[in-house]
């Protein structure tokens, strides 16, 4: 039983030949720190792009649409520029009761930056809130956790690991500035008691609206994982 970001690595390594070579060895599910070291020389690489196995740059990131619906607040960010994910370190990784089909990544990320287009309506945690525009929104140190669903597949013989789902959490650390241009169709004092709200209420508006851009963005992310981990057979990094 071994680590599956042994085979992100060794894959990396292998397909970007103009990396640093990473120094790797093998793990148990049940060694925390080998799983953690073997994680944290990964992550970085896995955020490269690679156009012969359509591994794209994740940071910066583009998303053309991320949507919220929420019970009480609707919107849509579009022509999104996440910058930061290149910032995040990774703090812990460990397989969950040593099952080697979930594993568990918890990143530090000093800070993000995203900015694109919005469309916004509906009920910011106890004001209403509606508009279109620019929108900014920076945020400084940010909490992730990842929890991995992996499996096997294999063809033409060969066996790979794959990513087939993944859940998240995350917590705001420190202040998020959030900037919405044009609220309330440009009413300035509108607009103003809604920033004001949001910017003195940072850790809560976050906790309301972050899921469905976290989302979307990890969600890229583990498609860049699975372009690198499908290009290495398992047997070629594992031993049985």
């Amino acid at each position: 039983m071994i680590s599956v970001l042994l085979l992100l690595s060794c894959t990396i390594v292998i397909v970007l030949s103009t990396q640093p070579v990473v120094s790797l060895h093998l793990c148990k599910t049940d060694n925390d720190v080998c799983v953690t070291n073997a994680v944290k020389a990964a992550y970085p690489l896995i955020l490269q792009p690679n156009e012969n196995i359509g591994a794209k740059d994740m940071d910066p990131l583009y998303q053309e649409i991320i949507e919220g619906n929420l019970s009480a607040l609707k919107f849509k960010f579009l022509n999104n520029t996440v910058l930061g994910f290149k910032t995040c370190e990774v703090q812990t990784a460990k397989f969950v009761d040593n099952n080697e089909d979930i594993l568990r990544i918890d990143l530090l990320c000093p800070k993000f930056k995203l900015h694109g287009l919005y469309v916004i309506k509906g009920q910011l945690i106890t004001i209403p809130i509606e508009g279109n525009g620019n929108y900014v929104l920076d945020t400084k140190k940010y909490s992730i956790t990842v929890d991995l669903e992996l499996k096997t597949i294999t063809k033409h013989g060969k066996s790979y690991k794959s990513i087939k789902g993944f859940k998240t959490k995350a917590e705001a650390l420190e202040k998020v500035t959030y900037d919405l241009r044009n609220l309330f169709n440009g009413r300035q004092d509108l607009a103003e008691v809604v920033l004001k709200f949001a910017n003195e209420h940072w850790k809560e508006v976050a906790n309301d609206v972050q899921y469905p851009v976290l989302t979307a963005d990890i969600k890229k992310i583990v498609n860049n994982a699975n372009a690198y981990l499908k290009t290495i057979p398992i047997d070629e990094y594992m031993v049985q």
